[in-house]
């Protein structure tokens, strides 16, 4: 009997549910929101160490990427085209106004390679998403990086000194691995400083956890940056979408800040299956709501669960939580992955502190007892 590659894919997905074992120490079973579990089970471990979605994509991409496979074996140039228009639906901008790439790391190694030089630094945080500072390295370029002030925040003002001849300033917001974020009006009032005193330096406003922020005065940089060349925002299906695997990111600019960084990407960088994914995903309005509200309970309770065991947690905006735990943090990140539970690396130069992403509901009660009795009796 023929067997279509559409029906083999659908028979596959629908049965992976019977043949997992679990995802972290939870039973593959279908979430509240309609979303289906990781098919790996990492041997058994609860992975709060990379801040991905733990509930995955929503069943509509799910359906879309299996559909997509009758068309694997065709390049995705056209389809791109529709990634571009479901995305600049979405943020109400123009199709000319949108970049897309492998996940977000793609939009800013672009950026990064495209405003830098010799000459030309880069401007960051310590510790922030290190991508841009990685490609930096890997070039030999020039970096400054001032670090987070006492509040774990970024330091706008030793950002903006440090701006002068810069070729690109790299601002995320919220941040990561701290959690902390930024008012609009401060990201303006910054970008603005920093236009006067360095006319030609990009700013790259990093918004990956965007979805996940409660703050009344947060708000993105999208409309600034369409009308400000020196203006580049980045975004990714990775975190509230849960499609990180599939590797869809984007960035929003003025149409001529994306005609200068087209030439940087790799063509056909992203496949078939994950635009289908990521194009479901776009008008998702209520799965989005459905993760922000997981998330946050979550959150809460892990973060309340820190700070009344002795162990201060700032509040955060994303979907992890940054922890004092008191300890040399590499020392604690290989100890819970004797007891089943993996947690982020060191953020130098934070030198007591651990970053832990946030699971489901269930895998957050299970693991906060584990990860407690760990600091209590280390």
């Amino acid at each position: 009997m023929r067997v279509s590659r559409r029906s083999f894919v659908g028979s596959a997905l629908a049965g992976s549910t019977a043949l997992l074992t679990a995802r972290g120490l939870e039973a593959a079973t279908w979430d509240p929101s309609g979303s289906l579990p990781s098919m790996f089970d990492r041997n058994g471990v609860i992975a709060l160490n990379s801040n991905e979605n733990p509930y995955g994509p929503a069943r509509a991409a799910i359906d879309a990427f299996a559909k997509a496979y009758d068309v694997a074996n065709r390049y995705p140039a056209k389809t791109e085209d529709a990634l571009r228009e479901a995305i600049a639906a979405r943020h109400g901008v123009k199709p000319e106004n949108v970049l897309v790439g492998c996940g977000s790391g793609e939009t800013l190694k672009m950026a990064t390679e495209a405003y830098t030089s010799d000459s030309r630094h880069l401007v960051t945080a310590s510790p922030t998403f290190e991508q841009p500072a990685t490609a930096m390295q890997r070039l030999g370029r020039p970096i400054k990086a001032s670090n987070v002030d006492s509040g774990l925040g970024l330091d706008l003002n030793a950002m903006e000194n440090d701006s002068a001849n810069a070729g690109l300033v790299f601002l995320c917001n919220p941040n990561n691995p701290t959690g902390t974020v930024h008012s609009l009006r401060d990201v303006l009032s910054f970008i603005e400083r920093v236009n006067r005193k360095s006319p030609g330096t990009m700013i790259l406003v990093d918004e990956a956890y965007f979805e996940y922020v409660d703050h009344p005065d947060y708000g993105t940089a999208i409309p600034a940056a369409l009308a400000n060349k020196s203006i580049l925002v980045a975004r990714t299906f990775s975190k509230v979408f849960g499609l990180a695997g599939m590797r869809v990111g984007y960035g929003i600019a003025h149409a001529d800040v994306v005609a200068k960084l087209a030439p940087w990407r790799v063509q056909n960088g992203i496949s078939q299956l994950s635009i289908a994914a990521a194009v479901a995903s776009a008008n998702l309005t209520e799965h989005v709501k459905t993760q922000q509200k997981l998330n946050n309970e979550a959150r809460a309770y892990a973060r309340k669960a820190m700070n009344d065991a002795g162990f201060k947690t700032l509040p955060s905006h994303t979907n992890f939580i940054m922890s004092d735990i008191k300890r040399d943090p590499k020392a604690f990140q290989d100890l819970m992955l004797t007891k089943g539970v993996a947690v982020g690396r060191p953020f130098p130069p934070l030198k007591t502190h651990a970053r832990i992403s946030i699971g489901t509901v269930d895998e957050m009660h299970k693991a906060m007892p584990i990860i407690l009795n760990a600091l209590k009796s280390a």
